[in-house]
């Protein structure tokens, strides 16, 4: 469940992300609508669409799923807090949350979406504990949206299908939609209205248009009322496309409550803005018309083929991720694990296995390793408390991590010195961060056994290897540990008889 949730997640992201890339102008306004200043709506918008692209992929790394959903769930809530405030004030901005893909007014619909998507965050962010609360509330939250989004079901949208019609003009012609949108060009259908003083005003205007722009939108006034065209002004105004909606089905269809208003749509018959309402919003949807809308076309359908294809390689990333760790993200493995008498740590330490060391010049118990410093799980005696790192200190823990086919255990049967570098403080070499300088303590034995040397016996005695005794002390908890928490780990071999690996 917690699978499904992520990945529900992370395509939702990621296509708004890509869906904002389409439609840059149109997420600039929508920050300049919601009260962002215009100098800081662009790189805000680039921060938001950065952001997003973050957060999808975080969600479909198994280590970052966590961290990825918290940080949807940060968005969701500042994006649900900021539309509330705006619907309570009685304002409803245009919101390009999904680019051209989908760019509709706010409403507290969207906030109940809002909310579900931040349901699903939650329950990814809780690790999928309490799968029967989130449950609960996505479908209480869901109900709410579905009840919101129905009382706003007969209103005219981006994105949606323009609903189709049959009207008359002046000269007892018909024209249906497809008669309209011909030769490639966007339609504009003006709203008007026998009673409306305001529409008359408008008509010259909106004749100019005709006459200026018709090779590259078709404009045409659709007049609702009792009495037929033509409409007072209409002839003088030299005004084409008259068509006669007496009965106002059409203003019905779609959802005109106040003229003059103008719904735009593309070659394609969608809705490609949301619907202007007085004569100021008509011009600029006239303006809107004519920029390329071929281009919303080719975006729409560019991030339609992103959500196609984005959500089978999210399903791919999250797969691979799981069958490489062997647990359900539902199950976050667990930081910290008891281990005999030992512990499993998830954490930053020093990794010595085939380290190389040199006496210290202090101290003829001690000599000094150069570790490698890694991140992940180690196995020592002392508690993952006292190994934590701080700052430049860190502690030498055992693991199998940086090993390869080409790792061998070597095993020293002449008596020489050797380092014991399990569960000793490290410090971060300043010269180098990826290296840690160990004081290990200093050993003088047969037999013992260390990743170092490549297999050259000749070294157990010129080079001081970090090694441990043929026993291994803590290996066996090592391995069982880390089965236990899905990450099975392989020893490597001892090395081959004959001559040292090259």
């Amino acid at each position: 469940m917690a699978l499904a949730a992520a990945i529900a997640l992370a395509a939702v992201f990621g296509v708004a992300a890509v869906a904002k890339l389409t439609d840059r102008d149109g997420l600039r306004r929508t920050m300049v609508d919601f009260g962002v200043p215009t100098r800081a709506a662009v790189p805000l918008g680039r921060l938001l669409v950065m952001g997003e692209f973050v957060i999808a992929l975080a969600l479909v790394v198994r280590p970052s799923a966590r961290d990825g959903a918290l940080g949807a769930l940060v968005l969701l809530i500042v994006f649900s807090g900021v539309i509330a405030l705006n619907v309570s004030r009685g304002r409803a901005p245009a919101c390009h949350c999904f680019g051209r893909l989908h760019a509709a007014p706010v409403g507290w619909s969207t906030v109940a979406r809002n909310v579900l998507l931040a349901t699903l965050a939650g329950f990814v962010a809780a690790g999928g504990h309490l799968p029967w609360l989130f449950a609960g509330l996505a479908a209480i939250v869901s109900a709410l949206w579905i009840t919101l989004w129905a009382k706003q079901g007969g209103k005219v949208r981006p994105g949606m299908p323009a609903p189709d019609f049959s009207l008359p003009d002046e000269a007892g012609r018909t024209w249906t939609m497809r008669d309209l949108l011909v030769g490639g060009r966007p339609l504009l259908l003006v709203f008007s209205d026998r009673a409306c003083g305001a529409c008359s005003s408008l008509l010259p205007q909106v004749a100019r248009w005709q006459q200026d722009h018709d090779e590259r939108v078709t404009i045409a006034v659709v007049s609702g009322g009792a009495r037929p065209v033509p409409l007072v002004g209409a002839g003088e105004a030299g005004l084409r496309r008259l068509l006669a909606d007496p009965d106002r089905h059409v203003l019905a269809a779609y959802g005109v409550t106040a003229t003059p208003s103008a719904v735009l749509i593309d070659a394609e018959r969608i809705i490609a803005a949301v619907p202007a309402v007085g004569a100021a919003e008509i011009s600029d949807l006239v303006s809107k018309a004519l920029q390329p809308l071929d281009r919303s076309t080719i975006a729409r359908r560019a991030v339609l083929f992103a959500s196609a294809t984005l959500v089978p390689a999210l399903a791919s990333a999250c797969a691979v991720g799981r069958g490489v760790s062997g647990i359900t993200p539902s199950k976050r493995p667990p930081k910290q694990l008891a281990a005999g008498r030992g512990w499993l740590c998830d954490q930053r330490y020093a990794l010595c296995t085939s380290a190389a060391c040199e006496p210290s010049p202090n101290d003829p118990g001690i000599v000094i390793c150069h570790c490698v410093v890694q991140d992940g799980y180690s196995f020592g005696f002392a508690s993952c408390a006292e190994r934590a790192p701080a700052q430049d200190r860190l502690v030498s823990t055992f693991s199998v991590q940086n090993t390869t086919s080409r790792t061998h255990t070597m095993t020293c049967t002449t008596r020489a010195r050797w380092a014991n570098c399990l569960d000793v403080v490290c410090e971060i070499d300043p010269h180098n961060p990826r290296q840690a300088l160990c004081r290990c303590q200093s050993v003088e034995s047969e037999n013992f056994l260390t990743f170092g040397g490549n297999c050259d016996t000749k070294t157990c005695t010129t080079v001081i290897w970090s090694a441990a005794t043929k026993q291994l002390p803590g290996v066996a908890e090592y391995k069982s540990a880390m089965k236990s928490i899905g990450h099975p780990v392989t020893f490597p071999e001892s090395c081959p008889s004959g001559s040292p690996q090259r």
